[in-house]
This record gives C-alpha cells, sequence and structure tokens, in this order.
C-alpha cells in the first residue's frame, strides 16, 4: 500500500466523505447513533429508523462502512477510547470543551486510577455481581480502564450503571462497553440534579444467561430509551452517596473523587464499586 494514501478502513477518512455535505458535528452524532442502535441487538431499532430517514442510501453505506473500520481498530487497541478521543478532537470544537466542560482523560490517568480504585483485586467478593456507579462517564474511558485492569472472570461480573449529561456520551459509552463485553446500563441524565431522561441496557446487561435472540425480547429490552424506574434512581442516589471503603466480606464499597477545574469552578464526581 503506498504510505502516502489514507488507509481505506479509517473510519475518519469515511466520515469526512460524508462531512463535505453536511456538518461535521451532525455527521458524528449520526454516526454514533447508527453504531449504538446496530450494537444493541434489535432492541432499538425505533432509533435507528428515526435517524436513517434523515439520510440517504449511499450515506447510510459509508455509516455501515465506518462502523466496521471502527470495530476493526479498536481490536488492535485493547480497551481504548479510540472513538471518545476522536469526538474531542474533531467534532467538539475547543469552544464547545470549554463551554460544557469535556475534556478527555488520558489513559495512563485512567489506568491510574482505576488500579487505584479496585485496590487488591483478592479482596473482592468471589462471586455475585460487582456494580459500578460513574456518574459522569463521557465516552467510557474510565469504565474501560476499570474493566482491563480487572481479570476476566471478575469483568464479566461488572454492573456498571454510567451516567452523562451529554447525550452523544451516552451513544459513545454504549458502544465501548458493548464492544468490550463490559454489561451497562447507560443513563442520560444529570447526576447532580438527579433529573434522568432515558437509559439503555446493553447486550450483556440484559438477562446474559439468556441466548442473544431472547434477550431483545425481555421487559427491560422492551424499554430502552425510557427514563429509569423510581427505584433505580434511588439505587443511584445511595451509590452516589457512599464515602468510604467497607470490606465486609459480603459487599465492597469504593469511591472517589475526580476534580475537574470548569470556569473556575470545582466540580466533582465519583465512581463506587458496591
Amino acid at each position: 500500500m503506498n504510505a502516502g494514501k489514507s488507509r481505506p478502513d479509517d473510519f475518519r477518512k469515511i466520515l469526512e466523505r460524508i462531512s463535505h455535505r453536511h456538518d461535521t458535528r451532525c455527521v458524528f452524532d449520526a454516526f454514533i447513533r447508527f453504531a449504538a442502535c446496530a450494537l444493541a441487538a434489535q432492541t432499538r431499532e425505533a432509533e435507528y429508523l428515526e435517524e436513517a430517514r434523515r439520510w440517504e442510501k449511499p450515506e447510510l453505506e459509508m455509516f455501515a462502512e465506518a462502523l466496521g473500520a471502527l470495530v476493526l481498530e479498536m481490536e488492535a487497541h485493547s480497551f481504548e477510547d479510540i472513538i471518545g478521543g476522536h469526538y474531542l478532537e474533531t467534532a467538539l470544537s475547543t469552544k464547545g470543551q470549554q463551554w460544557n466542560g469535556e475534556f478527555h482523560t488520558p489513559k495512563t490517568i485512567c489506568d491510574l486510577m482505576a488500579r487505584m480504585t479496585l485496590g487488591d483485586v483478592e479482596s473482592l467478593p468471589a462471586e455475585g455481581p460487582i456494580t459500578v456507579c460513574e456518574p459522569a462517564c463521557g465516552a467510557g474511558a474510565m469504565i474501560l480502564a476499570l474493566a482491563q485492569a480487572c481479570p476476566p472472570d471478575i469483568r464479566r461480573r461488572l454492573r456498571v450503571t454510567a451516567i452523562d449529561i451529554n447525550r452523544t456520551a451516552c451513544d459513545l459509552t454504549f458502544i465501548n462497553t458493548t464492544l468490550w463485553g463490559i454489561p451497562a446500563r447507560v443513563i442520560h441524565g444529570n447526576s447532580l440534579s438527579m433529573e434522568y431522561w432515558a437509559a439503555w441496557s446493553n447486550i450483556h446487561w440484559l438477562a446474559p444467561w439468556l441466548p442473544l435472540a431472547l434477550r431483545a425480547r425481555t421487559p427491560e429490552a422492551r424499554k430502552q430509551g425510557e427514563p429509569p424506574p423510581a427505584s433505580e434512581i434511588k439505587r443511584i442516589a445511595v451509590s452516589l452517596g457512599q464515602q468510604e471503603l467497607t470490606l465486609d466480606g459480603v459487599k465492597t464499597r469504593i469511591h472517589f473523587h475526580i476534580f475537574h477545574a470548569e470556569q473556575n469552578a470545582e466540580s466533582t464526581s465519583g465512581t463506587s464499586l458496591n
């Protein structure tokens, strides 16, 4: 291959071609929506069809090609937030980062915080789910780092609740957790005001003991995109209120703070493992 030419399997170049006729941010948001719906095992078909009506057939084919290229690239970079990095570098303007407080946490920092959060994995319960609450998930880079730090048997037991106020970020986390086999419940909402507008469960969260074809028929799958129920909101509030480390042989609770400088104000987000 000629080194001077772009790789034909580069999802960035494919999206760039679509952007010749459309706004770059609109193209990216549509791509992320299509990807999230495609990975949802037919549980987000209404969302897919609604978005598809806005695009012509050749463009839809290019979106599909871009998803295939993204998956291939992700396979070569284990647990790395490739698509989130592209979002911050290209689709989100510098002004947008400043106004919205959206900044990319480097993978080295994510890895360090994941190891600090987990501590000695031998101290975690030997069986049962390990719940994680990430109230400002972004594209899910911190979740990916946590999953990578876990041995495979513990990774399969993770149950991640990921929350973000940005709808695009929710789709990014849905894509990352689905492709890396992390059971996740992604919620579009504000974890500070406790307002939640929509929620989606990936295929690893939805009745994982069932064959894939049957998961789309579960009651939870039929509620994709609906606001979380009051009982779930209450559990989230309890998780966000955990401030201490407790090792009692049954539950493990770990809470840590991530500090972001934003317009001279300090905001706090936390992650807890139950």
